[in-house]
């Protein structure tokens, strides 16, 4: 009978053999291929199998590496990313560094006993630079893999590229023979030479760029975020941040030209930067922009966004220094040149009584009641008139009523109805802000005397049966939230026909005028926390809003 196990992993392709394995399939996706192909350029099968024996051991290394990242992903904890060349330079020269300068305190501390000694030592040194120079010594190969790997683990980083392991084994075999060079120079006495290899002259300023630095950044960001859930809106919002630094700072900009003028240079354009650049000068650059938002008069950005631009910025150069690129992060306790003219109180204003009564006496809401004699009539008549009103008696967010589902309005065993706010298993498309946001608030008895109660018991559409959703006109956009329609309709029309709002107020101020409500009658803080659901930790954010009466 036929030995297949000689042939394992091989086929044949005209007169050549060829390496073919499948990828276990729950480690497709972190090798990133279903098979392993690979020529081995044979026709003899023994030379075959015994190219197959050795490559085999490659891919078991592979094939149990990608295990351990699968693990790690499953735990939880960070998969190492894949490193450029430029990057993995830098950590070999850092790692090459120390190794020649253990080397020489060794020598110092255990000098050759004597003129025959030394020769042997330097004989030594000769014959590990030949078995370097060689590139078919399997004891240099072995070397070499050894430093690269110490290289990469050391700092965290994936090596899975073919080319890049090529280019990158080339660069550790030419950093083996300038140690093995430096160290028989000082074997004779030579130490004219601090380098043979430009690449490792130690005078030699990093080429890494800050582009490169971004990438490093964002892959261990994204990676935490993947496995966080972090929101598509935060991603989004980094990404931007991101885009900024590099317009402002350059990509192609070497990080060893990156200082404290680099930082202050970056502020000093977000003190001018104009709020909505993207969308107001779309095909400026940030330079560009400035000096247009300038001539415009248009309103530049808040100094607490600057603030977060340059606390990302300190978090991409704290990235180069963990990584031992840079000696320090010059970005570390910097802050917007200019503070924010308005107090925490003043941040948010709540809609005065007055203006409350003219908007909901109204024309416009008004005619959104089921009963008024010009009745709106069509189907968006629901969030048109609840929203609001659910936001003046409850003091929730406009997304969190916009989302709501038929069972989210419950009913207690003492007849109480309430809202359940928290998130759903087998609801994809409801988010909630923030972990404190969970919770159940209460319904005003004028909010079921109006109808609320009615409109969930009995569905007035089939549509509504069927999705099981409240206000099913309203769809979410790119990240989710339902209220983003809802609340550019109040903003831009229904609020502005009926009264006029200050820059610090709008449809949202009506959360503000339930925090108003709320300490005016004497709540203790964790029950507007529990209401409303603003975070709890440290000073409450609820404390800037609204405002104390006199």
């Amino acid at each position: 009978m036929k030995d297949v196990s000689n042939k394992q992993y091989l086929t044949r392709r005209g007169e050549v053999w060829h390496y073919h394995r499948r990828v276990p399939v729950h480690l497709v996706k972190i090798v990133g291929k279903t098979f392993i192909k690979k020529s081995l350029n044979v026709a003899d099968l023994k030379s075959a199998m015994r190219l197959r024996n050795a490559y085999t051991i490659q891919v078991d290394a592979m094939f149990a590496k990608a295990e351990e990242q699968l693990a790690q992903l499953q735990d939880g904890k960070q998969m190492p990313s894949e490193a450029s060349l430029g990057e993995l330079t830098e950590y070999l020269r850092q790692h090459l560094s120390g190794l020649d300068d253990r080397a020489v305190a060794q020598l110092l501390s255990e000098p050759p006993d004597d003129e025959d000694q030394r020769k042997q030592m330097k004989m030594e040194t000769e014959i590990a630079m030949q078995t370097l120079k060689n590139r078919d010594d399997p004891n240099g190969a072995v070397w070499i893999e050894s430093i690269r790997d110490t290289v990469t683990k050391a700092q965290d980083v994936a090596l899975q590229d073919r080319q890049l392991i090529v280019e990158f084994s080339e660069l550790v075999r030419r950093g083996l023979i300038e140690l093995q060079t430096l160290q028989r120079d000082r074997l004779d006495h030579k130490y004219d030479r601090a380098f043979h290899d430009p690449l490792f002259d130690p005078r030699q300023k990093t080429k890494l760029t800050f582009g490169e630095v971004i990438k490093r950044f964002w892959a261990e960001r994204e990676e935490e975020y993947t496995l966080n859930s972090v929101s598509k809106k935060r991603y989004d919002k980094v990404q931007a941040e991101l885009s900024f630094l590099l317009d402002a700072i350059g990509s192609d900009t070497p990080l060893s030209n990156i200082t404290d003028d680099t930082v202050q240079e970056v502020r000093s354009l977000l003190s001018r930067l104009p709020a909505n650049r993207k969308k107001i000068y779309p095909n400026l650059s940030v330079t560009e922009a400035v000096e247009r938002a300038a001539k415009d008069g248009q309103r530049v950005l808040d100094p607490v966004t600057q603030a977060q631009y340059l606390r990302t910025l300190k978090d991409v150069l704290a990235v180069a220094v963990r990584k031992g690129l840079m000696g320090h992060n010059p970005a570390a306790g910097v802050k917007p040149l200019k503070k924010s003219d308005m107090s925490a109180v003043e941040k948010r204003f709540p809609w005065t009584d007055q203006q409350i009564v003219d908007f909901f006496t109204g024309s416009f809401y008004q005619s959104c009641r089921v009963d008024a004699a010009k009745s709106y009539k069509s189907e968006d008549r629901a969030w048109r008139f609840w929203v609001p009103l659910l936001m003046l008696f409850t003091g929730a967010r406009p997304n969190e009523i916009c989302q709501l589902y038929v069972e989210d309005v419950k009913q207690t065993e003492q007849g109480t109805w309430y809202l359940d706010l928290a998130e759903k298993a087998d609801r994809n498309d409801h988010s909630l802000k923030t972990a404190s946001s969970r919770r159940r608030v209460p319904l005003h008895p004028q909010l079921i005397k109006l109808g609320f109660s009615n409109l969930v018991k009995v569905s007035p559409s089939k549509s509504l049966k069927k999705a099981k959703q409240i206000f099913t006109t309203l769809k979410p956009d790119q990240y989710g939230n339902y209220a983003t329609y809802a609340t550019k309709r109040f903003r831009d029309k229904f609020i502005a026909e009926e009264i006029t709002l200050n820059d610090r107020q709008a449809l949202y101020s009506l959360r503000h005028n339930v925090r108003d409500a709320l300490r005016t009658v004497g709540a203790p803080p964790e029950t507007l926390l529990a209401v409303t659901g603003w975070s709890p930790a440290g000073r409450a954010a609820s404390d800037n809003y609204g405002y104390l009466a006199a």
